[in-house]
């Protein structure tokens, strides 16, 4: 379990609300996929640009000695790091949590042999950049989200990065991924907390990598 944290907590359901809210005015229902891709898609790209904003820009640094930029055959850009997989998915035991942390918290420890392997999301993300196959979710048919990750990303940052503005960027992907949080337990009766983690990486690990240039109001 993960400590308390009213603050984040309220912003993340603020966040969940704001998404829930589009898609019943789209759509007149919640498609509790779509809200989870959207959310894991969001908080994925939440770290990088973190990590932007609050480590290279305040320290003035180099940001090629953080992020290693990775271009492929089709020009398009991708972003890697050792700090990006840290604040995603590899810090589980210290405050700040990572996003990975969040979400396991939300799913009870006798379904922790159903989570989703991380490594070989992460494996997947990799050998697929370039290609049609990034970034699309590998889950059932009918789980299937009415967009990938990669188009909601493109239609929520500016709207949920300006909700996030008066919170320090060293905030913004825990704020969201306490938002997936909230989904994933209020959801539960609708989707296993277990395979609802599996969506949220499935969008995360490959948004956290896209070039920030190719998205509006990053």
């Amino acid at each position: 379990m993960l400590p308390q944290e009213p603050e984040r907590e309220l912003v993340g359901r603020t966040i969940a609300a704001m998404l829930m809210a589009q898609q019943i005015q789209h759509t007149g229902q919640v498609h509790s996929e779509t809200l989870l891709t959207e959310l894991g898609a969001l908080a994925g790209f939440a770290v990088q640009m973190s990590i932007r904003k609050s480590v290279i820009e305040r320290q003035k640094l180099n940001a090629d000695t953080i992020l290693v930029e990775v271009a492929t055959k089709n020009d398009e850009v991708y972003y890697f790091s050792d700090l990006l997989n840290w604040m995603l998915f590899e810090n589980t035991e210290q405050p700040p949590y990572s996003v990975w942390a969040y979400v396991r918290a939300a799913v009870p420890l006798t379904h922790h042999l159903l989570l989703p392997d991380i490594s070989e999301i992460v494996s997947n993300a990799a050998r697929s950049i370039g290609t049609s196959r990034f970034g699309v979710p590998r889950l059932p048919r009918e789980h299937m989200p009415h967009k990938l990750p990669r188009a909601a990303l493109e239609e929520h940052w500016r709207r949920i990065h300006a909700e996030l503005g008066s919170r320090n960027p060293s905030q913004w992907p825990y704020d969201i991924a306490a938002a997936a949080q909230w989904q994933m337990l209020t959801g539960r009766d609708t989707i296993d907390p277990a395979f609802a983690a599996r969506i949220v990486m499935e969008a995360a690990i490959p948004m956290s990598k896209v070039d920030p240039r190719t998205i509006m109001g990053a």
